[in-house]
């Protein structure tokens, strides 16, 4: 048997957006198309996936104003609503093998930094359920730390990238190739 599986790559360790974008290379060697949004992700970052996408030709799109600790509050509110609002459409448009939400789950805890909810887990569960009733051979990929109990739940494959060394903690700042 074969189905669209929703899988949630998650953790303190460095790599989630690493493996997602492995599986969208995946997607591309078999003549598939996919669509990438980037909830915490500025177009201006300079990251080399963004780089990469451009030159393969795969609808991507930077819906944030950057990490949530170095932009203010209404910025990160602001872009996040609008990554939903695009990612409700694209999960829900004719036409994609393979979507990966990078960065959702920091979106949807973001309640706990700012105490007021941008997306709930009901909502994004039940848009997992909407896709999956219109297109059953579609894949979903949600990234990012601190996913929810709930989406756990709901994901047909879950894995979670734990830290267990990193340079930083050795004074070496994100290195181009590796962190962007």
């Amino acid at each position: 048997m074969t189905k669209g599986l929703t899988i949630v790559i998650t953790g303190n360790g460095k790599g989630k957006t690493t493996s997602a974008l492995g599986m969208l290379m995946r997607t591309l060697g078999h003549d598939k198309k996919a669509c990438v949004i980037q909830f915490m992700k500025s177009p201006e970052s300079g990251y080399g996936e963004i780089n990469m996408m451009n030159r393969l030709g795969v609808e991507n799109y930077q819906a944030g104003a950057g990490c949530t600790w170095t932009v203010s509050k209404e910025d990160t509110v602001e872009t996040v609503q609008s990554a939903w609002e695009l990612a409700k459409h694209k999960v829900m448009a004719d036409g994609y093998d393979f979507i990966l939400l990078d960065e959702i789950n920091i979106a949807l805890s973001l309640p706990e930094k700012f105490e007021e909810t941008l997306i709930t887990a009901d909502e994004l569960i039940e848009l997992i359920r909407q896709m999956r009733s219109r297109f059953p051979e579609r894949h979903l990929v949600l990234t990012g730390r601190y996913a929810l109990p709930e989406i756990i739940a709901e994901a047909d494959l879950v894995s979670e990238i734990n830290n267990v060394k990193h340079p930083y903690k050795n004074g070496v700042m994100a290195q181009e190739c590796i962190e962007f």
